[in-house]
Parts: structure tokens; C-alpha cells; sequence
């Protein structure tokens, strides 16, 4: 149903070069909507006596034109403009022909998919936002959490066709194709699920897109929101993970928002102090030591938390072998990744260095 809110908006673009007193009263005899403000909240006793004594749908009395405009076929307001005569209905015929046009194409042919989407890109105004989060029964209250999956090519049909059977309508969660290339997941968040349960899902979804269809995708998950009202926040959430997570972790395909908390600090600064601090410690002659072997090596040992023996055993290395190679790293940079502190420093450098790398593509 049209707010009061919604109908003054609508009035004043219809009457701004009409330069008469026009209202829309409801069914109560009480002006809702009115081209001067001060008579909203006034009482029309014309249109409450009308009601129940004449189905005519125009009338006048007492120098005023008043036109009867029936809503969602249930609920009755009317317009009222001063005047009578054949001027009066003409204006009234176009201020009703204006509230049709209007509801027809703002809400009768908007699907409940289009509303969501809407609501995601930030187009539907707050005045109308949670009428129609009523009128479309989208539970408002209900948590929720959005996965944005994107395709490496414009295969996002395929990957919908295989989503709606694992997301079903019925089952509450919202599925959007976007585009060619992206696919939104308005996922219902039940009280007792956890970020861990987000990355389980989104490593089958991906694992089944892969087993059923040639197209390669990354999945980036928001954080989940109390409400539909904030599933906007979310949505960028989830953008940014893609867009973070890829930077820094291209071998992944699935990315939290959440569990990006360094990558996302360190996507903050700016490129030239990014590359200043990086060549505090890598020049030509140390990126020759940092082959890929030897980042190999160092990025397992931190997988393996800097231990020396897991780490070997991995590599098929004896831990000889990998003490000379974090010997030799330490000679040429001055850090020793056996030590805690020297560890993050590296692994904060190599990661300036992707974000480096990144600016110039």
C-alpha cells in the first residue's frame, strides 16, 4: 500500500504547475496528502458522509471537485481540488492517471528478486523501503548473509541453473543472477550459525560448480546482519572480500570478510608508502634468493606455524635442508623466520609486494 509519505511526493510533482489546492483524503475523511502541508492531518466530513451514501465516483460540493481512486482494487482514497467543472475533473482524471502509472510501474510488475536487487544497489528510496519490505513478505526481522559468487568468464547462467536447485525458493534464502558474471545469494541465517559454517558452504557450492560445469569461480561472503535493512552493508562486504581476498590470496576461491581483517589494513594504504616500505628489505639482489622454491618453502613453514620438523616432512626435505634455506633468507634480508616478530614482517612485505604488483596491472 502507498505510505502517506509516498502520495505527498507524488502530489507536489503533479501539482507544481498547477497552482490549486489539491488533496488526497482517505476513506476517513482525514487529508493525507495535501499541496499545502498545512492541511494535512484535517478533516474532510464531505468525503466521510460520501462514503456510505453514493457510489458515484466524482462529485462536487461546496466549490470543491472531489474523484474517488481505488488502490490495489480494496481501499478507496479520493482526491479533492478546489474548483468545479469540467478544469476540476480534468486535473483530477490526471492526478489519478499519475498515482496508476505510478504504482504500476514502481511496484506491480517489481518481483521479489528485483526488489532485492534494488534494495542491494541502493535505488529504493527510504520512504518506500519498508512498505515494501512488508508488501513483498520478506520476514524484515530474519538474520541474513550475502554471498556474492563470481565467474572468471560469463558464465553466471550455468552457475544459476545449478544454484536454484540447491537454493530452492521455499526454503527462504533469495538467489539473484546480476549479471554475466555474478550471482548473488541472500542467504537466511538460522540463530546458531557460524562463520565457519559460511566457508563450508561456500567450499561446496564452489566444489559442486566445478564437478558440473567448466566454469571456474570465487565466492566472497559479508558478514551476517541482524535485518533486511542492513543486507546492503553485507552486499559490500562481500564485494570487498572478493576484491581483497583476490589480491592478496589468488589461490583461494573463497573469501570472509571476517577473516580478512590484516589483508583489508593493509589494502588501505597507499600504493607509494606501500612500495616504500617494501624496498626497505627486497632489492634485485635479494629477490634472486626469493625463487620459487624458496617461497615455496617459506609459505609452508608458515602454514605449519614455523615448525622446523612438520615443515620437512611436507616438503620430502631433510630439516637440515630447510634450516640452510631460512639460513640463507636471513643472510640476504636480516630476518630470521624462525623468530615470531621477523615472520610477520616478512609476511606483511610479501604482502605489500602483491598489493605493489596489483597497482600496475
Amino acid at each position: 500500500m502507498l505510505t502517506e509519505q509516498r502520495f505527498q511526493k507524488l502530489l507536489e510533482k503533479a501539482v507544481r504547475s498547477i497552482q490549486v489546492t489539491t488533496d488526497i483524503v482517505d476513506s476517513a475523511g482525514v487529508i493525507i496528502a495535501s499541496s499545502n502541508r498545512k492541511r494535512i492531518g484535517k478533516e474532510e466530513s464531505v468525503v466521510r458522509d460520501y462514503g456510505t451514501e453514493s457510489s458515484k465516483a466524482v462529485f462536487s460540493q461546496d466549490n470543491r471537485t472531489y474523484m474517488r481512486l481505488t488502490y490495489d482494487k480494496t481501499t478507496n482514497y479520493y482526491i479533492a481540488i478546489d474548483g468545479t467543472g469540467k478544469v476540476a475533473r480534468n486535473y483530477c482524471h490526471l492526478i489519478s492517471s499519475l498515482v496508476e502509472l505510478y504504482v504500476k510501474s514502481t511496484v506491480k510488475k517489481m518481483t521479489k528478486e528485483e526488489l532485492v536487487r534494488r534494495i542491494l544497489l541502493d535505488e529504493v528510496p527510504d520512504l518506500e523501503f519498508r512498505e515494501l519490505v512488508q508488501d513483498y513478505k520478506l520476514q524484515p526481522d530474519k538474520a541474513r548473509c550475502i554471498f556474492i559468487i563470481r565467474t572468471d568468464d560469463m558464465g553466471a547462467d550455468q552457475v544459476y541453473k545449478i544454484m536454484i536447485n540447491i537454493f530452492p525458493k521455499n526454503q527462504g534464502d533469495i538467489l539473484l543472477l546480476f549479471d554475466t558474471r555474478t550471482i548473488v545469494l541472500v542467504k537466511l541465517v538460522l540463530e546458531d550459525s557460524d562463520e565457519d559454517e559460511f566457508i563450508q558452504l561456500a567450499e561446496a557450492v564452489e566444489e559442486t560448480v566445478i564437478n558440473e560445469t567448466a566454469v571456474k569461480i570465487c565466492i566472497g561472503i559479508g558478514r551476517c546482519k541482524p535485518n533486511i535493512y542492513r543486507i546492503r552493508e553485507s552486499y559490500m562486504e562481500a564485494m570487498e572480500a572478493i576484491e581483497v581476498g583476490m589480491m592478496y590470496d589468488g589461490d583461494s576461491r573463497v573469501y570472509h570478510y571476517d577473516t580478512l581483517l590484516l589483508e583489508r589494513l593493509l589494502h588501505e594504504i597507499p600504493r607509494e608508502l606501500s612500495r616504500k616500505y617494501y624496498q626497505t628489505i627486497f632489492d634485485d639482489e635479494t629477490k634472486k634468493i626469493l625463487n620459487d622454491e624458496m617461497l615455496t618453502t617459506i609459505e609452508k613453514f608458515f602454514e605449519n606455524s614455523l615448525n622446523l620438523s612438520e615443515t620437512a616432512r611436507q616438503l620430502y626435505i631433510h630439516r637440515n635442508t630447510l634450516v640452510y634455506r631460512l639460513d640463507k633468507v636471513q643472510k640476504a634480508l636480516g630476518l630470521d623466520l624462525r623468530n615470531f616478530h621477523d615472520a610477520v614482517t616478512f609476511k606483511i612485505m610479501m604482502m605489500l609486494e602483491k598489493q605493489k604488483r596489483e597497482c600496475y596491472y
